[in-house]
């Protein structure tokens, strides 16, 4: 089945009242999440673990692992509605070509999102991903000068816009199938992807999502699915800021812990003597075709990371020690790593 694809805005001005364009926003969320991994995992893997004292290759490792988290919520998500995902996942549209204006959906038009070593231009524009839907709650010092807010409607306002179209489209709150059909389920360090087969459910998710990625109105952190773990756009914040959150008073500054900027390797789309990307490509496509086989056979989750995140890992750290950006290409079409 074909579904036509509406940007974000339209999404949000038009809303959601059938369940073609409740789909059709799913599948650009599916695309959005993932779309945040690529630029995410080259600046972890840009680092010198050597000179990396306050171990930032793993705070952004836990960003990738809750996006990913994010990536089988929507999943679910979309089956759950007794749509499939079979063509969706292990296609070449699954990732935009990089540098790319803004990302799927017409998010954040005008945000050049780059495959980059980590550092103020890297993070900057990942603080710009994740930004909040309303203004950050921790006070933000003048220099580095902050990210300036994107352009309106925020990934929070379409997710929102999401959650209204699941209760317009199923306003008794049950979904097509009790049990939902192919849901994944498994833990992801420390959080849970789990089965959407309510209304309920799909509220639940939307929520983890919102607040991992953009904290709360009222807090930096996680709110009620973690209360000790800052949201992705407070752990970028702080490393670009090189200072950690702190609660003064009623409110919250950059003024804890100094964190250092690890050295990090640069790298080039093209450089001289590039290496072969051939072992980066085939794990990537093998990689997007299990996890398509997640979805739609009942391929084993925790077999598809296990077999294929270390591969994609190792190929790609090599790739940019060697000075080479990675290529995230399905089946030989080149989409990305033009820096």
């Amino acid at each position: 089945m074909a579904y036509r694809r509406r940007t974000i805005r339209e999404v949000v001005e038009q809303g959601i009242t059938t369940i073609d364009e409740l789909q059709d926003a799913l599948l650009t969320a599916i695309q959005l999440e993932f779309s945040t991994i690529p630029p995410y995992l080259c600046a972890q893997w840009s680092i010198d673990l050597n000179h990396d004292p306050d171990d930032v290759s793993d705070m952004i490792q836990g960003v990738v692992v809750q996006e990913m988290l994010h990536f089988g919520l929507a999943c679910n998500m979309f089956t759950a509605t007794g749509g499939s995902l079979k063509g969706q996942i292990a296609t070449p549209g699954i990732v935009p070509s990089y540098p790319t204006d803004g990302l799927p959906g017409k998010v954040h038009p005008g945000l050049v999102v780059s495959l980059l070593p980590l550092g103020n231009e890297a993070l900057a524009s990942f603080m710009s991903i994740e930004y909040p839907d309303g203004a950050p709650v921790v006070q933000q010092p003048a220099s580095p000068p902050p990210p300036a807010p994107p352009e309106p409607p925020t990934i929070g306002e379409f997710y929102q816009t999401i959650s209204a179209g699941f209760n317009t489209v199923f306003p008794n709150g049950t979904l097509p199938n009790t049990p939902s059909l192919n849901q994944v389920v498994t833990g992801v360090d420390g959080d849970q992807l789990f089965a959407i087969n309510s209304v309920a459910d799909a509220m639940k998710a939307i929520q983890e999502i919102t607040d991992q990625g953009e904290g709360t109105s009222s807090s930096p952190d996680e709110g009620s699915f973690d209360p000790t773990q800052l949201a992705h756009y407070y752990r970028f914040a702080q490393v670009y800021y090189g200072k950690a959150v702190a609660q003064v008073g009623s409110g919250f500054q950059y003024s804890g812990a100094a964190i250092a900027l690890p050295a990090a390797a640069n790298f080039s789309p093209q450089p001289p003597n590039a290496p072969d990307q051939a072992t980066f490509i085939s794990a990537f496509t093998t990689l997007m075709t299990q996890l398509e086989a997640c979805w739609t056979s009942g391929f084993s989750i925790d077999q598809a990371i296990d077999r294929s995140m270390f591969p994609l890992q190792t190929a790609g750290t090599n790739l940019i020690q060697a000075g080479a950006t990675p290529q995230f290409t399905f089946q030989g079409a080149t989409l990305s790593g033009r820096a």
